[in-house]
């Protein structure tokens, strides 16, 4: 019946059939049946239910069964609706007309909260990319390892993952340049100039709590550095899952980026992280190590002037004004802030070209 409106469906003759095919290609609703051979309906909506790819799927049973025990083990499952078997082609339209409007709405709405969030977070990493070069630089190579590694992981709420990494470093404006490469470079510094920057995470935590539905970006953030850190964070199980993956993510990134900048080589780092695989995780390791490795080996090194920065290019080396002064930390990515800055400084000649950058292979 379904087939005669504007949906495109796809049948499955039972509860494995069912799995691979949304699998395959996950639809924007399922009406599934309850009775089948082998695996029933709601051992079929348990699963789906359990893996986050597919846990928003709307799913509606239909079931001879009218016992009110077995429609509220449905819906103790996830399932959004019954329709009891038998039943009006009508009454069956509507309800699926009602739910993917929903479904729709749903996605809609997050996107725009998205494209909004991502938008004002920008406008905080163009501050922090002029306030503190060093930090930005820092961010903006975590961010693309976070981001990629992310995307292996399919990691359903990857906005938040991805946003934690581009405001990690947020909280270091109130920390200097210099104090955090000294740090980086393991260098000494002073017990408040250790103490301050020990704090950049608490910091950047309290001013994302500030921004409503930053709460588990802010989470993530808080633990960059001591997985263990306590905020008295009361979330659902799932986005406690997400806080617990999102911060591995972001401290294996940080991490390797901080063995990079003290001069490590990046087999000497992988060497490092394979031996606290422990903290990090295997999966998360198996996944980030031939990442890097890919990366390090393609990427070639070019000569360009301002003019010629496109998006996704990485700047090899320190960009220093003709005074010494830091502009643009190597490991940064190009972003329009980063090429207005340099071809504005270009232009009145504060800086010497070319610029040795990086240019990603795609």
């Amino acid at each position: 019946m379904l087939w005669e409106n504007i949906y495109d469906v796809s049948v499955a003759m039972d509860g494995r059939e069912a799995l691979e095919s949304v699998v395959e290609e996950p639809p924007d609703l399922i009406l599934l049946d309850i009775m089948m051979p082998e695996m029933d309906g709601y051992e079929v909506c348990r699963r789906l239910k359990g893996d986050e790819r597919f846990a928003k799927i709307p799913i509606i049973f239909l079931t001879a069964l009218t016992e009110v025990e077995n429609k509220t083990k449905g819906f103790q499952l996830g399932a959004v609706d019954y329709i009891t078997k038998p039943f009006e082609i009508a009454e069956v339209k509507a309800r699926v007309e009602t739910h993917l409007k929903l479904r729709n709405s749903e996605q809609r709405l997050k996107q725009l909260l998205e494209k909004t969030l991502g938008g004002a977070i920008g406008m905080l990493t163009d501050i922090l990319s002029i306030s503190n070069p060093s930090a930005f630089g820092r961010a903006s190579r975590v961010k693309h390892h976070v981001e990629v590694l992310a995307k292996k992981l399919n990691m359903n709420r990857f906005w938040q993952i991805r946003m934690a990494a581009m405001l990690s470093q947020i909280g270091c404006i109130t920390v200097s340049s210099e104090t955090i490469e000294r740090i980086y470079r393991g260098e000494d510094v002073s017990s408040e100039e250790k103490a301050s920057f020990d704090r950049h995470p608490r910091v950047g935590y309290e001013l994302l709590c500030k921004i409503p539905n930053l709460q588990e970006v802010a989470e993530i953030v808080a633990r960059q550095q001591d997985l263990d850190a306590d905020t008295g964070h009361k979330g659902s199980d799932e986005m406690a899952n997400l806080v617990r993956v999102g911060s591995r993510i972001l401290k294996l990134a940080l991490d390797y980026e901080k063995m990079i900048f003290a001069g490590e080589s990046p087999s000497g780092a992988i060497a490092v992280l394979k031996s606290h695989e422990r903290e990090y995780g295997h999966e998360l390791l198996a996944q980030f190590l031939p990442m890097i490795e890919n990366e390090t080996s393609k990427s070639p090194i070019r000569q360009l002037r301002a003019g010629e920065l496109t998006p996704g290019m990485v700047i090899h080396q320190d960009i220093l004004t003709k005074k010494g002064k830091l502009l643009i930390k190597a490991g940064t990515e190009v972003s329009l802030p980063v090429y207005e800055t340099l071809h504005n400084f270009a232009r009145t000649g504060f800086i010497e070209e070319p610029f040795q950058v990086l240019v990603p292979e795609f």
